[in-house]
């Protein structure tokens, strides 16, 4: 939620006197660390989900276009390379984006992986969420599984940017949605594609700029935490720019249920204008968002996985450019606080 009503977490209470109700203001540029710096060529990134491989602890890096593309490295600085897609011959849900394919999301389950992803259109409701599966996660092994659940225009919500997650009850859970009433959830069957019950709403902001997606859940300790992005995301004008603060960056809420209700550091539901700051513009990253989280093996760190715009130099604010963020997460308040890797 872009602007809320908000309490930064431990890392940005330097700088809480600058917020008031119904206004964020720009944090401070030491509130937030840098990205870990990356070796090698500069890789497209937008909507990134970040896994290690089973077997050999290779690093799997999803991307939103490119068919959902598929980036590779043997350390988490990189060099990073670019191997293929989920699906270089498209999604067989017929509907337009069918051969674009945006915000994969991968994760480790029964032996496979599974990737849900999402065909739409900018600013579009004809939207649906589909799933494939790979026993090695390398290019040629996908399988699509078709569609899992689609919105039609008209509709009070959007099927885009799908995260999964395993509930307290050991059920898959779906959590996805994007502008239109924001973020839903339901849980899908033990095949981890069969919708089970009618979509719950999870998050909602009502306060200009109002859109919020990109969700992702993460359990840690007792509590699972819910992490949105919002405010605008893409096609900036670098001589139009939005006011500052309007731009994309994380927001987070936790709760004792995978379900919710999540409530921000004020006791703020998230379902009404509630949200913690997590990570916003500063320095050379700006719109940070399509954020999620792995538990790197090597490190056995948390690690927060995300895209940036560029703001400084001949790149800067160019969406060809957005590129892979990386930090480490520390949990030790009870919420989650972004450091250097």
């Amino acid at each position: 939620m872009t602007v809320l009503t908000t309490t930064l977490s431990a890392l940005c209470l330097a700088v809480s006197a600058l917020l008031s109700l119904g206004s964020l203001a720009a944090p401070l540029a030491p509130a937030f660390p840098d990205p870990l710096p990356l070796k090698g060529d500069h890789v497209y990134v937008h909507d990134p989900s970040l896994i290690q491989r089973q077997s050999d602890g290779k690093y799997f890096l999803f991307t939103s276009h490119d068919k959902a593309g598929i980036i590779t490295a043997d350390d988490l600085a990189g060099p990073w390379t670019e191997i293929g897609s989920i699906l270089p011959d498209g999604s067989s849900i017929d509907l337009p984006g069918k051969d674009d394919i945006w915000a994969p999301d991968v994760s480790f389950h029964n032996g496979q992986y599974i990737a849900y992803y999402a065909v739409s259109t900018s600013g579009s409701r004809d939207s649906g969420i589909g799933l494939a599966t790979s026993p090695t996660m390398e290019p040629g092994t996908w399988t699509d599984q078709g569609l899992v659940f689609r919105t039609h225009e008209g509709d009070q919500y959007n099927a885009i940017d799908p995260s999964l997650i395993i509930d307290e009850n050991g059920a898959p859970l779906l959590t996805w949605g994007s502008y239109w009433n924001d973020i839903h959830q339901f849980n899908l069957g033990s095949d981890f594609k069969t919708v089970q019950g009618d979509p719950v709403q999870v998050a909602f902001n009502s306060t200009p700029p109002s859109p919020v997606e990109g969700a992702f859940v993460w359990k840690h300790g007792d509590f699972y935490y819910l992490f949105t992005s919002s405010g605008q995301c893409c096609s900036f004008d670098p001589n139009n720019l939005p006011p500052a603060g309007n731009e994309y960056k994380v927001f987070v809420g936790r709760s004792s249920s995978a379900h919710g209700p999540f409530l921000d550091q004020a006791g703020v539901d998230m379902r009404n204008n509630g949200g913690t700051l997590v990570l916003a513009s500063h320095g050379d990253v700006f719109a940070s968002g399509g954020e999620g989280i792995f538990t790197d093996s090597k490190s056995g760190k948390d690690i927060f996985v995300y895209h940036y715009l560029h703001s400084q130099g001949a790149i800067a604010y160019k969406e060809a450019n957005s590129s892979l963020g990386l930090n480490a997460i520390d949990w030790s308040s009870g919420w989650p606080v972004l450091t250097s890797i």
